[in-house]
């Protein structure tokens, strides 16, 4: 599991001070980010490969509002890689300051080629820090 805490800002939330869903989404994407980056990924050297990822088929969950200027920490895990391999399951649990289960985000992270916009199968080199989340999960 990869851990980051934040806090929620005041572009974070709406009117009545409680965390959009948009923002879920774009904390989601900072984790991704620092995750790669922490595995020797960072978005430069993604781009040298030519390789990209994106997020697909998000569902948000929310189990209790998060507020403004909340502290809260995001959980990164994988279930497992999707049957096409070109795909693999994200779920990113937010926890209030508490501990409490704030909400959850399920994604797809889909892995492509810059040069033929196609998806493809991560490399090895790159699919090993997902699959080794993978397999100690099933081990435990």
């Amino acid at each position: 599991m990869f851990i980051r805490n934040y806090k929620v800002k005041g572009e974070d939330v709406n009117d009545f001070m409680v965390m959009q869903n948009f923002a879920y989404l774009s904390y989601s994407s900072k984790l991704i980010e620092v995750y790669l980056f922490e595995k020797g990924f960072p978005r430069l050297k993604l781009n040298s490969l030519k390789i990209g990822w994106q997020k697909s088929n998000d569902q948000l969950i929310n189990h209790k509002h998060l507020m403004f200027t909340e502290p809260f920490s995001a959980h990164l895990h994988f279930d497992r890689m999707l049957e096409s391999e070109e795909k693999i399951k994200v779920y990113i649990d937010f926890y209030s300051k508490d501990q409490e289960l704030c909400a959850t985000l399920e994604t797809e992270l889909h892995w492509f080629d810059y040069n033929t916009w196609k998806f493809i199968t991560p490399p090895k080199n790159l699919a090993q820090h997902f699959l080794k989340q993978d397999q100690l999960r099933r081990a435990v």
